[in-house]
């Protein structure tokens, strides 16, 4: 069955329908397709609350961190996620970067205001580095300067060390804190994009992973995967921009196995022992 609607956005006239939905793990992992707008939007849908679905994130080695520490937990996906500082095989994330309070880069980039924690837990932060970031201390909550303080930023990393946090830099292309998003729909050049939105579907938390296959601009591709998610019931609470160049791979549970979705088959770079950084869903 295919359902459709219409609905006006500002200046946008969007056309969503759905089909194909899958769920597993008594609904706690859920997979839909979507065409907005004649675009293919594919949903992976974690609800995240209580119910032991958790994120990992590696920041270098990835591959083999992965393969030693998936043992005796069910994998439901697994992509890259972070932007990298070379083609080298151990190139690290581009931006701010811990890796279980290791720090793998210092270095802000100042171009990425998205700040993803990864809490021991799995649960996900996400934190608008052009706003001040509020933390929690054993004085008190600080609010700290990330972007624009050198004191700050040495503040906040000593703070992901103490606490063993993982965290890194990607793009924020939605935030609803923000009083303005997609003031340019055209920007970003034309290319395949994957989304990382954090969510709520009634009193439920949500993390949401958004394939955009087809060749879009950054904040139009975002702007239509944020539409496509409102008309699944999701409130969005941000969306993040995840790297889908040369080494982009994407497995999911298919109910059975981890079935490898192959985006980029033509891509030599694209193998999961050569990623240089991974992002995992997964169920203890």
């Amino acid at each position: 069955m295919v359902k459709t609607f219409f609905v006006f956005i500002t200046h946008l006239f969007l056309f969503c329908g759905k089909a194909n939905c899958q769920s597993y793990l008594n609904g706690d992992f859920r997979k839909a397709n979507y065409t907005t707008n004649g675009y293919k939007y594919c949903v992976y849908d974690f609800s995240v609350d209580g119910n032991g679905i958790k994120a990992k994130f590696f920041s270098k080695d990835a591959y083999s961190r992965y393969l030693s520490w998936k043992m005796n937990r069910q994998i439901l996906l697994v992509t890259v996620s972070a932007f990298s500082n070379s083609w080298n095989f151990d190139a690290i994330p581009v931006g701010l970067c811990l890796d279980d309070g290791y720090v793998v880069n210092r270095v802000l980039s100042e171009n990425m205001d998205g700040m993803v924690v990864v809490y021991n837990s799995g649960e996900i932060i996400v934190a608008d580095l052009g706003k001040q970031v509020s933390i929690k201390t054993d004085s008190g909550t600080v609010a700290l300067s990330v972007k624009y303080s050198y004191l700050d930023r040495y503040k906040f990393l000593k703070w992901g060390q103490d606490n063993k946090l993982t965290l890194f830099q990607t793009q924020l292309v939605y935030s609803a804190e923000r009083e303005l998003n997609f003031t340019n729909l055209r920007y970003g050049q034309k290319r395949e994009r994957r989304f990382l939105a954090i969510c709520k579907k009634g009193n439920i938390s949500h993390h949401v992973i958004v394939d955009a296959p087809d060749q879009l601009e950054l904040n139009l591709s975002a702007y239509y995967a944020k539409a496509t998610l409102e008309y699944g019931g999701f409130e969005v609470s941000s969306i993040l921009n995840l790297e889908t160049g040369g080494r982009n791979i994407l497995y999911v549970y298919n109910g059975a196995y981890l079935k490898d979705i192959a985006p980029n088959r033509r891509s030599e770079e694209a193998k999961i022992e050569k990623s240089t950084n991974l992002l995992v869903y997964y169920k203890e």
